[in-house]
């Protein structure tokens, strides 16, 4: 059996709001929003075939300042260190089958990660549809 060859996505750059432009809201959770978002001045290596859908990103931004309450709620050390421990799975991770972390934004009120935008909803809503435990093979395959 031969190993297919994927390319590696490029790594993550750092990004700041003036170079993002958002599109929507796409979902709220306990510890932050994600967004629909495109670079503000058009995607810099989003030319040619599929370049306007490397354009789309997910933006998930989490404020500093939930996480300094959820710290002081807890107790139970440092609740920044929950978002640089997703920051170092989302760099970890390289595959061709999951979204690649494209950007990390940081200000004083925010942390953001800059995703692929996969279309279809999050896995969470789609868990929530299934009446069977177990997904379908269309499903999966989806």
């Amino acid at each position: 059996m031969t190993a297919v060859a994927t390319p590696t996505p490029p790594p993550p750059r750092q990004l700041s709001l003036e170079d993002l432009k958002a599109i929507s809201v796409l979902g709220r959770g306990a510890k932050g929003v994600v967004f629909h978002v495109v670079h503000a001045h058009g995607e810099p290596d989003g030319e040619g075939e599929g370049g306007a859908a490397a354009a789309a990103m997910a933006l998930k931004a989490v404020s500093r300042e939930a996480a300094r309450h959820k710290k002081a709620a807890s107790g139970d050390g440092d609740g920044h260190r929950r978002i640089w421990f997703e920051r170092d799975v989302l760099l970890a991770l390289r595959h061709p089958l999951l979204p690649s972390l494209r950007g990390i934004l940081a200000t004083d009120a925010i942390v953001g990660f800059a995703m692929d935008r996969c279309g279809g909803g999050d896995l969470n809503s789609l868990r929530r549809r299934q009446t069977e435990k177990m997904f379908s093979d269309s499903v999966i395959r989806y």
